[in-house]
């Protein structure tokens, strides 16, 4: 049982610290010094996962509020349905794009600093198996084996592979690689036989990719039942 006092001090903090709890009738966290021109700076240590979900949720809420149909405007025959002002649309690209990569990059974050820095795993290649520790497997490792094979083998826990939580994960990847590695029918014109990654966005509009985030993050409920900016957020 903490101490009233330092339960309250917990509550008036920032929910986005890697790791901050009651001590004693204070507060205990995990910081940084960092070196700026002749001043050293000190400062708790963010979460990256929370970082990135928050502006993933800021995104988020800009993206909703955006009146996508109401871009739209009905032309007569054969000047067709297209946007008098192009403003609000592109708004909407660039908060979709936030938002994913954003989603993504949490959900990758995560992965990284969860992984054991004792952990040792047997990595298959096209030519070799090699035992990659920690540093390799943050670099080498792509992120879907990690969610997959990597964070279960190390905590002896279950893979959420096959999962519904799962399916929207590859739901959130492919938006994300499609994002990231643009093709070149999304920079000339087409038509409606060819599928843009602007179609590809608009498309998704129901889907709220920060909650995906959170809900593949959170089917490793071993490693964040007890981290404060996990839980804050649920």
């Amino acid at each position: 049982m903490s101490h009233p006092r330092a339960a309250e001090l917990l509550e008036k903090e920032d929910w986005r610290f890697h790791a901050i709890g009651a001590l004693g009738t204070g507060l205990g966290m995990l910081a940084t010094t960092e070196k700026l021109s002749q001043r050293h700076l000190s400062f708790g240590l963010p979460s990256a996962p929370a970082l990135y979900l928050s502006l993933a949720r800021a995104a988020h809420a800009k993206r909703v509020a955006i009146d996508v149909d109401a871009c739209f405007i009905e032309h007569p025959s054969p000047q067709g349905t297209y946007p008098e002002n192009h403003r609000l649309l592109f708004d909407f690209f660039e908060t979709v794009m936030a938002e994913v990569i954003f989603s993504f990059t949490a959900i990758e974050a995560f992965a990284n600093e969860s992984i054991p820095p004792s952990f040792v795993y047997s990595w298959k290649n096209a030519k070799e198996v090699k035992q990659l520790a920690r540093p390799d497997i943050e670099r080498l490792v792509q992120l879907d084996e990690k969610l997959k094979r990597v964070l279960p083998e190390a905590y002896g826990i279950k893979s959420p592979a096959g999962t519904k939580i799962w399916q929207e994960f590859k739901t959130l990847k492919a938006v994300r690689d499609r994002l990231v590695h643009m093709k070149s029918v999304d920079r000339r014109a087409s038509g409606p036989e060819h599928q843009t990654i602007w179609g590809v966005m608009l498309a998704h509009r129901p889907m709220d990719f920060p909650s995906v985030a959170h809900r593949v993050i959170g089917a490793y409920e071993a490693l964040v039942k007890d981290r404060r900016w996990f839980t804050s957020q649920d």
